[in-house]
């Protein structure tokens, strides 16, 4: 199945591995996190299922899991990670993978028979899950963003509208403002919503 999924800004990683750069680099891990943790949960579970037959986890084994994940990650593997030898997306399948497998043979040690210790590639085919959580990470980074950068007012107008599905006409009553005001606001925060999605950490720098 084609990847509907964005591919990973080269900016965010190289920041990523500059543990110098103080809240820069603070800041990189946060954005890392709010766009990857809900992906690597459907990953984790995907690869539960697809080592075990179909059963579904608990909520305490993907946690653990994830934890486990982000914890090398963040400790060794980013610097294993070369994106000449593909997308950093499949490299954290292959390491979610390798924690799932792990903790299912601490688990189950006499129920193991099809999981290879080196298997790094007995990994689950991307699911539309994994791809719709991934999407859905973007878009609340990028609000977050353009929560930042827009006026409060304006971004109350554009929550009420866009994120709570409230009609023009409710939020000006509601705002106390005419209906061309809500429809001039909400064109305003698209267009800087739709510049924020062309900053190259959304667009420019990502991997072929």
């Amino acid at each position: 199945m084609p990847s509907v999924m964005p591919e990973t800004p080269l900016s965010l990683l190289t920041r990523l591995r500059d543990m110098e750069a103080g809240a820069s680099w603070e800041s990189s891990w946060k954005i890392f996190l709010e766009l990857y943790q809900e992906p690597l949960r459907v990953m984790a579970w995907n690869c539960y299922r697809h080592h075990t037959g179909g059963a579904n986890p608990t909520s305490e084994f993907i946690a653990d899991a994830v934890a486990n994940v982000v914890s090398e990650f963040h400790t060794k593997a980013q610097y294993r990670y070369d994106p000449a030898r593909g997308k950093l997306r499949r490299f954290l399948r292959m390491l979610t993978n390798a924690r799932v497998v792990d903790i299912l043979r601490s688990e189950r040690p006499l129920d193991h028979t099809r999981l290879d210790p080196g298997s790094w590639e007995a990994t689950a085919e991307e699911s539309e899950a994994e791809a719709q959580a991934f999407q859905r990470a973007v878009l609340i980074t990028l609000v977050e963003d353009l929560r930042n950068r827009i006026p409060i007012r304006q971004f109350e107008v554009f929550e009420m509208v866009k994120l709570k599905g409230r009609s023009a006409e409710e939020t000006a009553t509601a705002l106390g403002v005419k209906r061309s005001v809500v429809d001039n606001t909400i064109y305003r925060a698209m267009n800087a919503l739709r510049d924020l999605a062309k900053d190259p950490v959304y667009a420019q720098e990502y991997y072929p």
